[in-house]
């Protein structure tokens, strides 16, 4: 949705990332690999392959459904839903913004991760921007 007055809340619907399955994957893989290829003995090897094993079906999965909503008004801020109502939320400082990736940290929640295409080219210059705009 495209705000298009200074007053007019912005809503961002994020959709699962195909960018950030791939990631996820790459990083599944690559541990993988370097657990395989070390000096360590054949359990400890073992036991670390079935980890990461166990970490991808639990994660992976989760990235396929998750919907959430980020809302921005000026009168309310910065709100979040995960499926049901909106919740207030505190952008940190910390909050990391690219082109490629939003690190959004939020105050007493774990990071969202929001992937360029997660979102229309549109919207994600839009939270892009509101970001910078209310210095998170």
């Amino acid at each position: 949705m495209i705000a298009k007055k200074q007053g007019a809340p912005f809503v961002a619907e994020l959709k699962p990332s195909k960018n950030l399955q791939r990631l996820v994957i790459v990083i599944h893989l690559i541990a993988f690999v370097a657990t395989v290829s070390n000096a360590l003995p054949l359990v400890t090897k073992l036991a670390i392959v079935v980890l990461i094993g166990v970490n991808f079906r639990v994660n992976f999965p989760r990235l396929k459904n998750e919907q959430r909503k980020i809302r921005h008004t000026e009168k309310l801020g910065w709100e979040i839903s995960d499926g049901g109502d909106f919740k207030a939320a505190t952008i940190l400082k910390s909050t990391v913004v690219t082109t490629f990736l939003i690190f959004l940290h939020i105050q007493d929640n774990p990071p969202i991760l929001v992937a360029n295409d997660a979102l229309s080219m549109d919207d994600y210059r839009q939270l892009l921007v509101k970001l910078k705009m209310t210095e998170h």
